[in-house]
């Protein structure tokens, strides 16, 4: 059985910045935490920040990723803010955050860049049209800063709304758009 270096730092991360500030943690202190060595944190890492979007990764948005295009949209989504609502302390400290390789940007471009993929999946082999992709681009944004928004609010809204109001407001115009697709099929259709 081998180690997980990544989950123990990403463990140790949560677990500190429930005592510390995100923003000033450091990384000497979260290798103090583990007794993982300098070197192999940055065999893993680039910064802080990296290691910050690795467990947006890993415990937020688990089902949005690049090899599972078969997702239930509302089923994940709606888990996805479940998770932010049980890392909420971590996630609104990391929301806040700017700089390089920051989470608020990395949440909008892991977004377009997962969309753009499932759509082109769900769309089929011939190349998904500009409106098809401009219709993608634009949701995607909208839903991170919507999220973004909700997150740094405290919440306002019950998990099961904000996924609900997110998955109506992508579904608008996406029948016309996939009418020519392989599928024929609106993708935020519950």
């Amino acid at each position: 059985m081998s180690i997980d270096v990544k989950k123990i730092l990403a463990d140790a991360l949560l677990e500190l910045c429930e005592k510390t500030p995100l923003e000033s943690l450091t990384v000497s202190q979260i290798l103090k935490t583990t007794g993982v060595s300098r070197q192999t944190f940055y065999n893993h890492f680039k910064d802080k920040n990296d290691l910050i979007c690795y467990v947006y990764d890993r415990y937020i948005v688990p089902d949005f990723k690049d090899d599972n295009m078969s997702i239930d949209f509302y089923k994940s989504l709606l888990e996805t803010y479940e998770n932010i609502k049980t890392y909420h302390h971590f996630m609104k400290q990391a929301c806040q955050m700017d700089g390089q390789n920051c989470l608020k940007d990395y949440m909008t471009q892991h977004c377009q860049d997962f969309d753009l993929k499932w759509h082109q999946n769900l769309y089929g082999t011939k190349p998904m049209p500009d409106t098809l992709k401009f219709a993608t681009i634009y949701h995607a944004n909208a839903s991170s800063s919507m999220t973004l928004s909700w997150i740094l609010s405290d919440m306002p809204v019950p998990c099961e709304e904000i996924a609900d109001m997110v998955v109506r407001m992508r579904s608008i115009g996406m029948d016309k758009l996939f009418q020519d697709s392989e599928n024929k099929m609106n993708p935020y259709e519950k």
